[in-house]
Formats: C-alpha cells, structure tokens, sequence
C-alpha cells in the first residue's frame, strides 16, 4: 500500500471512530443530534442499537413494531441503548428486557403512538426486569389500548417522559422486590384510568413529576410502595376526583400540590404518611361529591390510617379542610387555612393534635394561637429532656383545654 493510500485510510478510520464518539456523546446528551443511519464500526462493542438499522421508519404510517422489537431484541444480550430519532412511530405492545435503556431524542420529538386496534401497553417490561430505563420520549396511548407504560421489576429510571391519551393508565408498576426505582420529570395526562398507579417496589423515589386531567387519580401509591418519597409533585384537572391517593405506610411527600375542583386533594388510608409543606388548593366547589382538601379513609387493617403528619396550607375547599372519618388516632395536624375555609368534618380520635387557624368560616381558631410548649426540668430547675404542649381544640362542638405529653398521650384540662 502507498503511503498516500495508508494516510488516506488511516483518516477515514479515525472520522468513523470519532463519528461514533460524537453521536454517543450527543446521545448522552439528549440524543437530538445522532443520526438516523447511525452505524458502529464492526470492531467496536455494539452498546448504541439505532431502531432504523433494524426497520423502523417513524414516518407516522409505517407499522414499527416488528423493527422497534427487533432493536430492543438485539440489546437483550449484552445490554445496551436502543435510540429511536426524532419520529412518529406507529406501534403496537413492545417489551424491554433487563439491561435495556431506551432512548428517545426527547419528548416533543421522538413520539410512540399505539397502533389501532391494539389492547395492549404500549411499553410493557417483561416481568422480573432490573436495570433498565426508559427517557426522552413520549408515549401516545391514542384511544387504543391499556396502559402507556407498565413495569413489572425493579431497579429502573424512568425520566422525562410524557403519557397520554391512554385508555387505561398512564404509568402502572406491577410492583417487584425492594429496589432503587426513580420516577422523574414525568408528565401524564387525558388517561381514563390513573395518572400514575404505583403498586411497588417499595422505597421509590418521584421527582417534579406531573399528573393532570386524568379520568380517576393523579398519583396512587398502594400495594407495595411503602416509604415511596414524593418531591415536588403536582396533580390538578377537573377530570381527577382524587389529586394524590396515598394508600401505602409511610408515604412521604415534600412540597407537592394538591389542585382539585371538586373530590378530594390527599387522601390518607394507611399509617404514618407524612404531608409536608406545599399546598391543598381547591375551587369553593359545593356541588355534588363535595370538595375535602385531607380526607382520612378506612385502610386495609383496623385502625388505619394513625400517625400521620400533616403540616401544610389549605385553601379554598368548599365542604371542609379536613375529613377525619377514618382518623386511627396519634397523627398531628397543623395547616394554616386561607378564607373562606371550613375547618374540619368528621371525629377526630382523642390522641390527634389539630391546629387549625386563619379565616374559619365561624371567625374562630379551632386551637389557641399560638398554642405553645412547656420545657421540662429537674427538681433543681435545670433543663430537662422533652415537654409538653398546651392547645385547645374543638371536639363535637365543645371546646378543650389539652395537654399534649411526649408520650402521644393527651389530657383534657377543662372542657366547655
């Protein structure tokens, strides 16, 4: 060979290498710039699979599934990323493996439509499925079928995807082991079952996630999703009776949104879920159904749901703030409520701490403002550990004078 020749193919080596580098890296990035015909080197390790390699068109006509599957098929082995560019991508169900990271160029333009005709999930992992990932696409549920996305396993990422228009629900785990699953980024919408219907594994995450005008509930949490944390989470739409359904132990969400028009904005049936900060925002709604902010329901043991938390602002909720008439007792209430609000309905049981206060409908606080803690000392009159809390609350329309030990145990004072 000459040694022209030699350069010359040594060149075209080196732009190939870095043609693959460069469209890995624009993957990692969003994927918007890979190209449609993306093609690895033989000599390289095949972790990148581009869905038009294997047939797919995404021309919004073609049926994809035969290409989509084969794509993701190739990744079953080794693992990988299945990239699919920017399209429409008629389709019916399809089913990621283990190891598998599907990958779309974003969501406004790499778009999954289920094909008509078609009684099925659009995305279905196959069951016992681990370390996979779904992101940067959307899933078009097209008044064709079940679900959008259903996951049977753990250890998953699911990020930046949007789902709609599905007949049954947006996004349904089907529970799975104890293992790291995070929900992000998400945005669900018009399903006519739940926004996302989460029934485990345990211990998930969901992060600035959002779920609107979906047929019954934003966000349900039950079955095995026990200390699922919720972080900047927001369920609104008139279509919604329920915002957030939390009906699994230990639920935490933080600064999440509750925006109802009608029905109920948190609803509480198992113990120890926690409601911190954020906002209950309702509509002066005063038709039929009636419009709650917190409602407290029958669990699936007795005595649920009990040692809750709620420390949050309610607004606007036309029948009443709180519903307590489930309440298994030792949970704290405290919500400051903005006018015209309505205090609570329902029995409290008498080891639960309420502070409500602001704009009652009766122009009164249901507690003294600000009720207040009495430190405990020694017999010398040093400080001691814990104390006890002095307020008043209002039980079957009398008015108590109570004494909150750090036990749980509360004492009534004087009544009238």
């Amino acid at each position: 060979m000459s040694r022209r020749n030699a350069v010359t193919s040594r060149r075209a080596a080196l732009t190939r290498a870095g043609a693959v580098m460069a469209g890995a890296g624009a993957l990692g990035l969003g994927a918007a710039a890979v190209g449609r015909h993306l093609r690895e080197p033989a000599d390289l390790p095949r972790t990148l699979i581009n869905v038009t390699d294997h047939g797919a068109l995404g021309d919004g006509a073609a049926d994809d599934t035969p290409g989509l599957q084969r794509a993701i098929d190739a990744a079953k082995s080794t693992g990988g990323t299945v990239f699919l560019p920017p399209g429409t991508y008629r389709t019916g169900r399809l089913t990621l493996h283990s190891g598998v990271h599907l990958r779309g160029a974003g969501g406004d333009a790499t778009t999954l439509t289920l094909r008509t005709g078609t009684n099925n999930a659009i995305v279905e992992t196959a069951p016992g499925a681990s370390r996979f990932s779904v992101r940067n696409l959307t899933l078009d549920g097209n008044q064709a079928g079940g679900d959008g996305l259903r996951l049977n396993g753990d250890d998953y990422e699911v990020s930046d995807v949007v789902v709609f228009n599905c007949r049954g629900d947006g996004i349904a785990s089907r529970g799975g082991t104890a293992g790291p699953v995070r929900i992000s980024g998400v945005r669900t919408h018009n399903n006519d079952g739940h926004g996302i219907n989460f029934t485990g594994p345990a211990r998930a995450t969901f992060v600035d996630c959002l779920a609107f005008e979906n047929a019954l509930t934003g966000f349900r949490l039950a079955g095995e999703s026990t200390g699922a944390a919720m972080l900047n989470c927001h369920g609104w739409g008139v279509r919604q009776d329920i915002s957030f359904d939390l009906a699994a132990p230990a639920v935490r969400c933080v600064n999440c949104y509750a925006d109802l028009n009608g029905g109920t904005g948190v609803r509480i049936s198992r113990n120890d879920v926690q409601w911190i900060g954020g906002v209950v925002l309702g509509a002066n709604y005063t038709g039929p159904g009636g419009e709650v902010g917190v409602r407290f329901v029958k669990g699936e043991r007795p005595g649920e749901p009990a040692g809750c938390v709620i420390d949050t602002k309610i607004i606007n909720c036309g029948t009443a703030a709180v519903d307590f008439g489930a309440d298994g007792g030792f949970t704290t209430i405290r919500a400051s409520l903005s006018p015209p609000g309505k205090g609570w309905i329902g029995t409290p049981a008498a080891s639960t701490q309420i502070d409500l206060t602001y704009g009652l409908a009766n122009g009164k606080n249901l507690v003294v403002e600000p009720a207040f803690d009495l430190r405990v000392q020694d017999a010398a009159g040093r400080p001691a550990r814990g104390s006890v809390r002095v307020f008043a609350r209002q039980v079957n329309g009398a008015t108590q004078l109570c004494v909150a030990f750090p036990s749980g145990a509360i004492q009534v004072l004087a009544g009238a």
